[in-house]
């Protein structure tokens, strides 16, 4: 991201369609909580009130009621507390004999003018968690559309991949990932914008969309990685910061894998044997946007059953309430999983019990499996 929830992409979406069924019960609950706690609050008040024989002076309490309902209730059931509390405020002068006194009609002039103060901050607030979701849904549907399903098998290679937008602490994000099938080689980019919010949404689409043409017509990696780093240095640069994208690229080609990576996270190759490996260069290229020259591709090997990740840094940069950042070995048994997909739903579980609730920055993963078909 909850208010805002997170996008998830792939097998993912069924565990979270089963979470959300769970949490329904709990909010059936929960939906008419405040208004009951409001009620309570005045029944105590005047139950006190007539104990205490104080003669209408707790009256101006009943105007808390309406401010208790307002805080999390709709206006309308803020209305029916508000009804509720200067009606028991009228009532409150009987028992007394108080009854139309000028200390008692002060005193339920009082609890009407919170209630109708009530009914209008209940009314503003949701009004603006109404255009607040609206526009986390919009954010949503544009960020799925760029970050496209990608396929779940092609060229000899299963596939998976997981977004989590944590828009609630980081705003929107500009991570990305994009795969192009071409015959029996697969290219792939997972990147990230430098920033947040609805510009580098914006420069993470085009750079997808550059990608998916390139990766069709240059020949290899180090003419792709050419072709996106000139986009990038056309783009308008913002009134603050620079603009910038770290990306990795990779070809994946029966049992070949060739890499550029230009300021990103290396992406780590799991071996059938359970071993990890970083596909780190000595030197890595400068992000796209800033220039300098680009290196050729690095060439390695994966055999049949391997697993390579490609990750953003809000995987390595998630932290613990101690500032611990997330051990890397945890990555070894969630590998492990039988299914690509239960393998990133396991690192989403790991992250998400590291950090003790959501991540303060996005997390895109995708994850690759050479398959028997690929020898």
């Amino acid at each position: 991201m909850r208010p805002n929830p997170p996008v998830e992409r792939g097998e993912g979406r069924g565990r979270a369609a089963r979470s959300s069924v769970a949490d329904a019960a709990p909010d059936r609950w929960t939906r008419w909580l405040g208004m009951r706690l409001a009620m309570g609050f005045i029944a105590v008040v005047l139950l006190i009130d007539v104990a205490a024989a104080t003669h209408a002076v707790l009256i101006g309490f009943l105007a808390l009621a309406p401010l208790f309902a307002a805080a999390v209730e709709s206006p309308r059931h803020t209305a029916v507390v508000s009804a509720t509390a200067t009606t028991a405020a009228v009532g409150a002068g009987l028992p007394s004999g108080m009854l139309g006194s000028l200390d008692h009609l002060l005193r339920v002039a009082v609890v009407i003018t919170v209630s109708l103060m009530a009914v209008y901050v209940a009314r503003a607030r949701t009004g603006r968690e109404e255009r607040l979701r609206r526009m986390a849904e919009i954010v949503r549907i544009t960020q799925a559309a760029i970050l496209r399903e990608p396929p779940q098998y092609a060229a000899g290679v299963e596939l998976a991949a997981r977004y989590v937008s944590a828009y609630e602490e980081a705003g929107v994000g500009g991570d990305l990932y994009e795969v192009v099938a071409d015959q029996d080689r697969l290219r792939i980019i997972v990147g990230d914008v430098c920033g947040k919010g609805l510009a580098a949404v914006r420069l993470a689409s085009a750079v997808a969309g550059a990608f998916r043409q390139s990766a069709i017509v240059r020949p290899d990696l180090t003419q792709v990685a050419r072709d996106l780093d000139d986009l990038v240095a056309r783009e308008p640069t913002p009134a603050r910061g620079a603009t910038f994208v770290t990306a990795v690229l990779v070809e994946l080609h029966g049992g070949e894998i060739r890499t550029v990576n230009c300021g990103h996270p290396a992406p780590i190759l799991r071996h059938r044997s359970g071993d990890l490996e970083e596909l780190t260069v000595s030197a890595p290229d400068r992000p796209w946007g800033l220039g300098g020259p680009r290196t050729s591709e690095k060439v390695g090997r994966w055999d049949v059953g391997d697993r390579l990740l490609m990750l953003t840094d809000g995987l390595l940069e998630a932290r613990d309430s101690d500032r611990r950042f997330f051990p890397m070995p945890t990555l070894r048994a969630c590998l492990a999983e039988p299914s690509v997909g239960r393998c990133l739903d396991a690192v989403w579980d790991a992250v998400h019990l590291h950090v003790g609730g959501e991540p303060h920055d996005d997390i895109a993963l995708l994850l690759a499996e050479r398959s028997p078909t690929a020898q």
